[in-house]
């Protein structure tokens, strides 16, 4: 159907000698009013301009964030509690590596194989230093012999030996973040030549810094040495996790993502002061976490808690939302039963605050819990006992304590319902 007057309005030509002095006219306004701020002004109205655009592409990219706003990182070695360490050091065994189901041919093919010295090829290729019975050869190589192997050798045998349960401390060793050497020994009192052979003796599996050759430093150190390093290697890698704030941040997409089952929404008028600070400023993600989860970041177990070899890491991921921690996640049936009947498995969309992820291993063996925080962060405790803190850890790095179990795969469950009552969610809906 034709359209005469759309069409007769298009075809107009337009009233220009009405228009155009005027738009001659603005178009000289606006060059003057440029000159000018230029001549007096210098830069001023370009900086205006790119503080806009700035701001504008700051809450642009704030807005990419699920969690709200950006998130900064402060790296720390978590020290374990002074009480754990006592004046006698008690010198552990001998180092000892365990081949099984490896004849001697094989084993002398092995050491083929990888990158040695002379004098250390020459050693563990002489059968007078092998203990054989059986399937299992075992071999106690001396400090030289451990020391001179570079760090691609060492952990590529050490992968090796850490397939047998029997060689504990390379199934089980200890880890920390790959860039945190320093902080893992800062001022753990060990001289400069301690220091150096430390690193010498570390390693990296799957994105981790690892040490498993406390035996051997024992056998070349003193006591107090040993002690020290003990004192290091048992800090925990972890981070204080800030969210970065300023005037372009849109503090409801924070209490949106915070607020729904945690207190977020309760920091909103805190929330929207510190955005206020026109240069910006920071705040620490443990405001948004619930009580439980709180109250025990960054803490160890207490010892005089006669539950405290059970408060493992089931326990405190079903308690995470919870105002006092239900004992009944001590039973695992009782865990399976609740995952069951109050939380959906493998929820469509990207992961949120407080989802569970289940490690589990072969035949749905559950093998570890934890939170889901933000930013391929979680809440997780790493063992049911007083060695080990509540932390935040990246997931990568987490999932590197249990390389020796896989394979694994990670399953996600979401509470199908909040854990908040009506009064809380009402709350936190007219905070949006």
């Amino acid at each position: 159907m034709k359209r005469p007057k759309k069409k007769a309005l298009a075809d107009a030509p337009a009233p220009r000698t009405a228009t155009l002095p005027k738009v001659v006219l603005v178009a000289s306004g606006m060059l003057l009013m440029f000159l000018l701020e230029s001549l007096f002004w210098p830069g001023h109205g370009l900086a205006w301009r790119q503080a806009k655009n700035a701001k504008t592409a700051a809450s642009l990219a704030s807005s990419n964030f699920l969690w709200g706003a950006p998130i900064n990182y402060v790296p720390i070695a978590l020290d374990r509690p002074e009480e754990y360490f006592t004046n006698d050091f008690i010198r552990g065994p001998a180092t000892r590596w365990v081949f099984r189901n490896q004849g001697e041919t094989e084993l002398a093919s092995l050491f083929s194989t990888l990158e040695l010295t002379d004098s250390t090829r020459t050693w563990l290729n002489d059968r007078a230093h092998w203990e054989t019975s059986a399937n299992i050869v075992r071999i106690k190589p001396p400090p030289e012999v451990v020391v001179s192997l570079a760090p691609e050798t060492r952990a590529r045998l050490y992968a090796m030996l850490a397939r047998d349960p029997e060689n504990v401390p390379h199934a089980t060793p200890f880890r920390f973040r790959a860039d945190g050497f320093n902080d893992w020994f800062a001022e753990c009192g060990l001289p400069p030549e301690k220091i150096a052979l430390v690193r010498k003796l570390t390693y990296r599996q799957e994105g981790n810094l690892c040490f498993a050759d406390a035996a051997t430093f024992a056998e070349i150190s003193s006591a107090e040495e040993t002690k020290c390093l003990v004192r290091g290697l048992w800090r925990v890698s972890t981070f204080v996790m800030k969210l970065r704030v300023d005037p372009s941040t849109d503090v409801s997409v924070i209490i949106k993502y915070w607020g729904l089952l945690g207190p977020a929404y309760t920091y909103k008028p805190f929330i929207e002061s510190v955005a206020r600070v026109p240069e910006g400023s920071e705040i620490n993600i443990s405001y948004f976490l619930p009580p439980f989860a709180r109250l025990r970041l960054y803490t160890y177990p207490n010892p005089s808690d006669p539950n405290i070899v059970r408060q493992d890491c089931f326990w405190s991921s079903m308690n995470f939302f919870n105002s006092a921690p239900d004992d009944g996640f001590f039973n695992p049936d009782h865990t399976r039963k609740v995952l069951k009947s109050d939380y959906t498995r493998n929820p469509a969309g990207p992961r949120q605050f407080g989802d569970l992820l289940l490690l589990l291993g072969r035949g749905e063996e559950a093998l570890h819990m934890c939170v889901h925080i933000a930013d391929d962060v979680v809440f997780t405790k790493n063992g049911a006992n007083t060695q080990q803190p509540w932390v935040l850890m990246k997931l990568p790095e987490m999932l590197g304590s249990y390389e020796t179990l896989k394979p694994f795969q990670i399953v996600t469950y979401r509470r199908k319902t909040p854990r908040t009552n009506s009064l809380v969610i009402s709350s936190a809906a007219s905070a949006l």
